[in-house]
């Protein structure tokens, strides 16, 4: 076979007679006239057609994926995960650094009320009472109804150390716990729309604002360098520069913000700018 594709090759620019002989019946015959350089084109053109066809496959088809080595995919994959989860978590230390530096305002006597709610002050009980809230209806906290930062300082409700463990603030079933990698500061009490939630130790108001996605807001500075944040209040019964005593009543919780899933209140304890874990310092009573 191979010495007649060599000699077709040598010859391939002259005209060649191909004789089939039938062994049934010798005397009769097939007789083909061909060139062998015709051949040989037909041959390169059938390549080059499946090579062609070949290509459209792999390019338009999902037979490409077939080629790929399974390893390459697997780390293409992981790469996607792992990409993910660095901007998840740029995502959450953007947020712990803007949630520090609100703090640091608020300890530093720096805070911007012009997006709380507005509210009247009882000059006798010094307590603050919330209008029903309306979207359009933010105003500045009244000035007179506020301590100075001093007043909080030299306050004697600083001289005890906070109380801990203690009970939760509010009646309701821990659904999500702390999980500082996805930027959940705090735990997740489910209950019921409109259940009054409590201060857990002795403090001042230092903030209380409303935000889109978390609904009223509460930040209540304790000693020891303990701050705690109450978030997706429905509504709220003290203002900034209350002082509050273990137990008394900040609000009500409710279904309230963007990021909300149903009724309950989020609560963080952040020491010294630190978010902390508040199974640590709650016990279910």
């Amino acid at each position: 076979m191979f010495e007649f594709l060599k000699r077709l090759f040598k010859n391939q620019d002259r005209d060649l007679t191909f004789v089939l002989f039938d062994d049934d019946e010798p005397e009769s015959s097939t007789s083909y006239h061909f060139k062998p350089s015709h051949l040989w084109q037909l041959f390169y053109g059938a390549l080059v057609g499946v090579c062609i066809i070949t290509l459209l496959l792999v390019m338009f088809t999902p037979l490409s994926t077939l080629l790929y080595n399974r390893e390459d995919a697997q780390l293409r994959e992981r790469v996607i995960k792992v990409s993910k989860k660095v901007e998840a978590l740029q995502d959450s230390l953007d947020a712990r650094d803007t949630q520090l530096s609100e703090m640091q305002q608020v300890i530093a006597g720096g805070v911007d009320t012009s997006f709380s709610v507005s509210q009247d002050y009882n000059a006798v009980g010094g307590q603050v009472k919330s209008e029903s809230w309306e979207p359009e209806s933010f105003s500045d906290v009244s000035i007179d109804g506020m301590l100075s930062q001093d007043d909080i300082i030299f306050s004697k409700i600083f001289d005890s150390m906070p109380e801990f463990p203690t009970g939760y603030p509010i009646d309701g079933t821990s659904t999500r716990g702390y999980n500082p990698k996805s930027g959940h500061y705090g735990i997740d009490i489910a209950t019921k729309k409109g259940t009054e939630f409590k201060a857990i130790a002795d403090g001042a108001i230092v903030n209380q604002d409303w935000t889109v996605n978390y609904g009223f807001v509460l930040h209540l500075q304790h000693s020891n360098g303990i701050i705690t944040v109450y978030k997706h209040a429905a509504s709220v019964s003290k203002s900034i520069g209350d002082i509050v005593k273990k137990g008394d009543i900040l609000g009500t919780a409710g279904d309230v913000g963007v990021l909300s899933s149903g009724p309950h209140l989020h609560i963080e304890i952040w020491k010294n700018g630190v978010p902390q874990n508040p199974n640590a310092y709650l016990i279910k009573s």
